[in-house]
Parts: C-alpha cells; sequence; structure tokens
C-alpha cells in the first residue's frame, strides 16, 4: 500500500473539514473528519499487516494493541457522525444541518487530528 498517498489524503481531508467547518458546512466538517480518520485507520493497520476494512474508526483503532482509551473515545465520537451528518431519515425532523453546530464540527475536527496524530506517530 502507499503509505504517504494515504496519509496525505487524511490530511487533505481534515482541511477539507475545517473549510467546510469555515463556511458554516458544520454536518461535512463531522463527516469528512470521520473520514480522514478512518483513512489514516486503515493505512495503520495495513502497515501492520492487519486486513480489516468499514467504516468503524473505534473498531478499526481497536484492532491496534495498547492504543489508548482517549483515542478511543475520539473513534467512538467520530462514528456517531458518520450516517447523521448525510442523512435526513436520521432524524424526526429536519436535516442534517439543523443538528450540527460549529461546536460539534471543531470537537470532530479535534479528534481526527488527535488519531492522526496517533496513526502518524506509529507509523514513524
Amino acid at each position: 500500500m502507499r503509505q504517504k498517498d494515504w496519509i496525505e489524503q487524511a490530511k487533505r481531508t481534515i482541511k477539507s473539514a475545517e473549510h467546510s467547518a469555515q463556511g458554516g458546512f458544520f454536518e461535512d466538517a463531522a463527516f469528512l473528519s470521520h473520514h480522514a480518520a478512518m483513512l489514516g485507520a486503515i493505512e495503520l493497520l495495513t502497515r501492520k499487516g492487519i486486513v480489516s476494512t468499514g467504516q468503524s474508526v473505534y473498531y478499526l483503532l481497536k484492532q491496534i494493541e495498547n492504543v489508548k482509551q482517549d483515542l478511543l473515545h475520539k473513534a467512538r465520537l467520530l462514528d456517531t457522525y458518520y450516517t447523521p451528518s448525510r442523512y435526513p431519515y436520521c432524524f424526526e425532523k429536519g436535516s442534517p444541518k439543523d443538528y450540527f453546530d460549529e461546536e460539534i464540527a471543531k470537537e470532530a475536527i479535534n479528534c481526527a487530528k488527535a488519531i492522526l496524530e496517533y496513526i502518524e506517530t506509529e507509523l514513524g
């Protein structure tokens, strides 16, 4: 696998999340943050010889020995944004734009950045 490409794309996706948040597209920022963390997690697992797929950053990272609980917490939080940030059917009324705000977007971005920092450290 092309480690540099996956990590660069994950970092670019974080920048896209930041750009979305600055533009008021908070639901997109939350989704993109999740996506960036997922890209990084899949790369880390692949480099460690672990074949794994799926969208749950939590379950991807949980396969890594000695991963810290605070990172798993951040991963679980990002997982909660994966579907509701995109689909109106997740809510009784309204659409994702009504449920995601700047605070949530910032939290998602910070979680993804922390996860990517860990991944980069693990990759060396």
